[in-house]
């Protein structure tokens, strides 16, 4: 929508756009971390009521290696029906469902990890200026440099005291109000992860 400049859509312009395949082995995926990103507040209940997929319950995080210890089931606290703990609410979770979205329709694509990293790499400069100055505590608060990104409730003082540790940026301090060791944000290194596992669970399928 954004890429044609539409005001609207019809369905006869729709019909022109891509959308996925249906009964494709990665849907029930993708759906779960497209709802669970947008289905912010009970408006949204009929729509999830509607689509949800018992088989969510088993779906994890294609990138589970990667994530710092302590990341909580990517299906903790949903179900058939929609509840405040439907909605993905911290911000290390939030940005790991785009990231995996990410991942997940390139395989579908058909785009190999190698070229995803590259279109990142390529493309998208100031997000990658974000995400060398980015971490995140063990509760999933974010710690960011750039204003633009600071987490909830983060105070300048923050990213001062991360980065006051002697081997930052390859170890950083924990802030004071902040839990557990810091995780940095590593989006190549994730991507691929995620590509490698939902090219498992394809071939997996058949």
């Amino acid at each position: 929508m954004r890429a044609t400049s539409r005001n609207d859509l019809r369905i006869g312009e729709a019909s022109t756009l891509p959308v996925p395949t249906p009964g494709h082995p990665l849907a029930a995926s993708l759906l779960l971390r497209t709802l669970r990103l947008n289905c912010q507040t009970d408006a949204y209940a009929p729509l999830w009521d509607k689509l949800y997929w018992p088989s969510w319950a088993d779906d994890t995080w294609a990138a589970a290696f990667v994530w710092p210890d302590g990341t909580p089931s990517l299906a903790a606290g949903i179900g058939p029906e929609w509840t405040r703990d439907t909605l993905l609410r911290t911000e290390f979770a939030r940005r790991a469902a785009l990231v995996e979205i990410d991942a997940l329709v390139a395989v579908w694509l058909g785009i190999s990890a190698e070229e995803l990293v590259a279109m990142y790499d390529t493309r998208f400069p100031v997000l990658q200026q974000y995400e060398e100055q980015m971490w995140f505590d063990a509760t999933g608060r974010g710690i960011a440099k750039a204003h633009q990104q600071h987490g909830y409730g983060q105070l300048r003082e923050a990213w001062k005291e991360l980065g006051s540790h002697p081997d930052f940026p390859l170890e950083a301090k924990v802030p004071e109000g902040y839990t557990g060791s810091p995780y940095r944000a590593d989006r190549q290194t994730e991507m691929r992860a995620a590509h490698a596992e939902f090219t498992r669970r394809v071939a997996a399928a058949g």
